[in-house]
């Protein structure tokens, strides 16, 4: 098993130091496809580090502690002791459950309703506070105990249940009923729908072709009885003006833009490197505590 151990990429604010980390928070986004770190100076509310490694030849979720350890060994820093550490874990394992239905005893039958068993996985949930839902989901049980060695006051949750809360939090009152927002991923998209400042509709799919994408998207407007063209989508995630996706919402879909940056953090000038939606959910994790 070989990891290519240089990042794919690496921005630092020239203030960033390694000794200082107790001072900073650490934002950790891991999938099969990559692991990406943020770093937050606490006393200035300002970002000042991202870095990224690729996982080219991963052929699955158990060699991620392997890897994600492979990862600390080259920038040990990141295993330093934190404020504070979000840990976001990115799979399509996931199902919502309005929070009054939710039996904690039976949340395996909940996810086993609609997602495949994982082995070697613990069945774990997150309580999306904002919008009176609970969030289950497979996690592999060796993810969760590499991350507690490392970051004994880590804070797990999906990757999905950080990209509701943070919409919710920081659009609520803030977008008409046409708005939907639209977050790519490799591989496949997740759509989440506010009706009523309310969480109405989420849902990830898998898409293969620019094809596919498109037509889950559309097929998605018009169950929700939305018109292609009113409905405003904005974009966030692995997309850009050079993308398929891109081109296809540029085809179809007549108001879209890309997710603004959240104003309530400042972002070094370093950041300028990195699209400011393409890392939106991370940046905001720590907003869903």
């Amino acid at each position: 098993m070989a990891l290519q151990l240089n990042p794919s990429f690496s921005y630092f604010d020239k203030s960033f130091r390694e000794s200082q980390t107790r001072n900073y928070t650490l934002s950790i986004q891991l999938s099969i496809e990559n692991i990406v770190f943020t770093i937050l100076n606490n006393d200035k509310n300002k970002f000042i580090g991202i870095e990224s490694y690729n996982f080219n030849d991963i052929n699955n979720v158990g060699q991620l502690p392997s890897y994600l350890g492979m990862v600390l060994n080259n920038r040990p820093s990141f295993a330093f002791p934190y404020d504070k550490v979000y840990f976001l874990y990115q799979n399509r394992y996931s199902t919502l459950i309005p929070q009054p239905l939710f039996v904690e005893e039976n949340k395996n039958l909940y996810l086993g309703f609609n997602q495949p068993f994982q082995e070697d996985s613990r069945i774990v949930f997150d309580e999306l506070k904002n919008n009176d839902a609970i969030n289950i989901y497979y996690i592999p049980n060796l993810v969760i105990q590499k991350a507690k060695d490392f970051w004994p006051n880590v804070n797990i949750m999906h990757f999905s249940s950080a990209l509701i809360e943070s919409l919710s939090i920081n659009f609520k009152n803030k977008v008409g009923p046409d708005t939907m927002f639209v977050n790519l991923q490799t591989g496949c998209f997740d759509i989440v729908y506010f009706k009523e400042n309310k969480l109405h509709y989420y849902n990830s799919f898998d898409f293969r072709t620019k094809e596919d994408f498109i037509y889950f998207l559309l097929i998605t407007i018009d169950q929700l009885m939305l018109n292609p063209e009113d409905v405003n989508v904005i974009l966030s995630g692995d997309i850009d003006k050079t993308s398929d996706a891109y081109r296809m919402i540029n085809q179809y879909i007549k108001n879209y833009s890309f997710i603004m940056p959240n104003e309530n953090y400042s972002y070094s000038y370093i950041l300028d490197e990195i699209k400011d939606h393409q890392y939106y959910t991370l940046y905001n994790a720590l907003q869903c505590e």
